[in-house]
């Protein structure tokens, strides 16, 4: 690595299930967010700070005051010029790692541009809040057999789950329907920010895992068996 990614990430590559070229797999990954909202603005967040070579954020929404009690990438000025999230997002974490690129794409990720939106990516993470998003890249991820992370919050809970093709179950797998009937939300049962940087954490740290320990470095990761959270 150059002496100032060195420098940056040095606390980082310190930790036995990263190191230099743990660091340097990061450096190259490309991740797409779908959905910059809660819990996909704390990801950008953190696997920005980490290093994650190309953030890929995909919203359609704009910047609102009731978002910046949990969506940490946003500010006042944002939602009094009702910024697009995702554009937002590019913009502050250009202003704590500039050596990353941060796509920004103001778009709702539909059938008709899912593989345009998603293509070239390692691995996919969920920051929507609804299932029909969700069975979407489902499908495109089992399509293109590439991992992706199911994430979400609300009240004071919140879930995640791997999704690894050829390896894991999907989430067609264990769930075939869409859940039907009234489906709690954060309009309708509050969130907690506590709760959404829980769950949060957890999903950036495997989507960390997933980087470096590839298939090509089972040394790597053995060593990850500490990484665990």
């Amino acid at each position: 690595m150059d002496n100032p990614g060195a420098e940056r990430y040095s606390r980082q590559i310190l930790f036995r299930g990263i190191g230099a070229e743990g660091q340097r797999r990061l450096g190259m990954a490309k991740v797409a967010i779908v959905g910059c909202g809660a819990t996909g603005s704390v990801l950008a967040s953190l696997l920005a700070r980490a290093g994650v070579g190309l953030l890929r954020i995909i919203d359609r929404d704009y910047v609102e005051a009731s978002n910046l009690q949990r969506q940490s990438l946003f500010d006042e000025k944002d939602a009094a010029e009702s910024v697009p999230k995702a554009i937002a997002a590019a913009r502050r974490i250009g202003e704590f790692n500039s050596e990353i690129n941060v796509e920004a794409r103001v778009e709702d990720l539909v059938p008709g541009n899912v593989e345009r939106l998603l293509e070239g990516t390692d691995v996919i993470l969920d920051g929507t809040d609804n299932f029909e998003t969700r069975y979407l890249v489902n499908d495109y991820a089992i399509k293109a057999s590439l991992p992706w992370i199911y994430t979400a919050a609300v009240g004071s809970y919140g879930v995640t789950l791997n999704v690894v093709p050829g390896t894991t179950a999907c989430l067609a797998c264990l769930f075939p329907d869409s859940p039907h009937g009234m489906v709690e939300t954060c309009e309708t049962s509050g969130i907690l920010n506590s709760a959404v940087n829980l769950v949060t954490s957890i999903a950036a740290t495997e989507t960390m895992k997933m980087i470096v320990g590839g298939p090509q470095a089972p040394e790597l990761r053995r060593t990850l068996l500490s990484f665990d959270v």
